[in-house]
């Protein structure tokens, strides 16, 4: 059974021949009940602070999930953006690969064409020269037999003066 102050306040006893004094025992049921009222309000108040207190915890608790799951998954976001780096920093790489060895090849094809080109003038050249003197040759030649002409119309000449 609860006792409440008024259950205290209000309870009657039975009298009986020698027995308490009705004043002393209604003013300490008074102070009693006025003890237990005090005790009331203060366990009362207990009661709120504790359910306030478990308010703030039950919040608490909501932030420290809601801080984990942002953790959790700001770790993720932050393994996937890593992750996507890697995978953009090998493309970029094989890129680079790729022209760099594209880049070497045309200057090995380049270079091919260059030398053959190269060889090709030289022949040219060689060929020119080899004319050239082919063609020296017969204008000394030319040159040599207009001086045998020239000696011979000279002697022709003096033979006729």
């Amino acid at each position: 059974m609860i006792l409440t102050p008024q259950d205290i306040q209000g309870q009657v006893f039975n009298k009986k021949m020698n027995g308490y004094d009705k004043d002393e025992v209604k003013h300490f049921l008074v102070l009693v009940s006025e003890a237990f009222e005090n005790e009331i309000m203060e366990k009362e108040k207990i009661r709120k602070k504790y359910e306030k207190a478990k308010e703030t915890l039950l919040k608490f608790e909501r932030r420290e999930d809601l801080l984990r799951d942002t953790l959790v998954s700001a770790h993720r976001f932050s393994k996937d953006i890593k992750k996507n780096s890697e995978k953009e920093a090998e493309i970029v790489i094989k890129e680079s690969e790729m022209k760099g060895e594209e880049i070497v090849n045309n200057a090995i094809a380049r270079e091919k064409s260059i030398k053959s080109e190269i060889k090709n003038l030289k022949f040219k050249r060689k060929e020119i020269e080899n004319d050239l003197i082919n063609m020296l040759n017969s204008l000394k030649e030319l040159i040599e037999s207009y001086h045998i002409e020239d000696a011979d119309f000279e002697k022709i000449e003096y033979m006729s003066k």
